[in-house]
């Protein structure tokens, strides 16, 4: 079994006035390319998916998109981004999810998912308080996610506590600023001594100048944004 991974998929298949195709070239049958891309992946591997799935506002109104993300190979692991806007309780997504028939993709809300190869979890995480025009009410969602991501470290800790598999955590904000740049983000994550993989998205275009990739303090961290992938998913593991 192999883990990919790949984020920021902002399908548009029930909402076609999103398409992402607007902001230029490097998104041209940006869906199309994610469907034969995701070749690569295997029916028995892990297809991790870091945030920004769909453009819906509700999950109801996302039949289309999530039929896609189901017919695409592997076991399928999301959480939230922040355009995903059809993100609800976890109790009426899995109903929703089930009467719309999608079997393969499961949604993480800080809980642990333990595979033969890796123990995963993930948060959306939010601006970091060093960004310019960040608010008062930023700073509210900032320690909200903060304490989300202590919850998600836990979770893999209590579901592998003496670390015999890898630890991934995905994020859907950046957790470091450019060229590493530290935050409370990364400082949890590090800290922790728990995390050795951590995958993030929500980058794109001019803002690919501020990925930090690379290891640092044992936490291997990897972009996984669609575009900057090129649409092809990332093998982790």
């Amino acid at each position: 079994m192999n883990i990919y991974a790949m984020a920021d998929l902002h399908l548009a298949l029930d909402n076609p006035d999103k398409t992402m195709e607007i902001f230029g070239e490097s998104w041209k049958d940006y869906m199309k390319r994610i469907k034969e891309n995701s070749a690569a992946v295997g029916e028995d591997d892990l297809y991790l998916l870091p945030g920004d799935l769909s453009w819906a506002m509700h999950l109801d109104r996302a039949a289309g998109d999530f039929a896609f993300i189901d017919s695409l190979p592997g076991q399928k692991l999301a959480i939230r981004g922040n355009h995903d806007y059809w993100w609800g309780t976890l109790a009426k997504m899995e109903r929703e999810l089930a009467a719309q028939g999608i079997g393969s993709v499961k949604l993480l809300k800080t809980d642990a998912f333990v595979s033969e190869k890796a123990v995963i979890a993930g948060t959306r995480g939010w601006k970091r308080l060093e960004d310019d025009g960040v608010g008062e009410e930023d700073r509210k969602i900032h320690d909200r996610e903060i304490e989300r991501m202590k919850l998600c470290i836990s979770s893999i800790e209590n579901a592998d506590p003496v670390h015999k598999l890898p630890h991934i955590l995905m994020v859907h904000f950046p957790p470091c600023g450019r060229n590493g740049a530290p935050c409370d983000y990364a400082d949890v994550i590090e800290q922790s001594g728990t995390v050795d993989i951590c995958l993030y998205g929500h980058l794109h275009g001019r803002a690919h100048g501020q990925i930090f990739e690379g290891e640092r303090h044992g936490v291997k961290y990897f972009c996984v944004a669609a575009d900057y992938l090129k649409f092809k998913p990332l093998r982790v593991l």
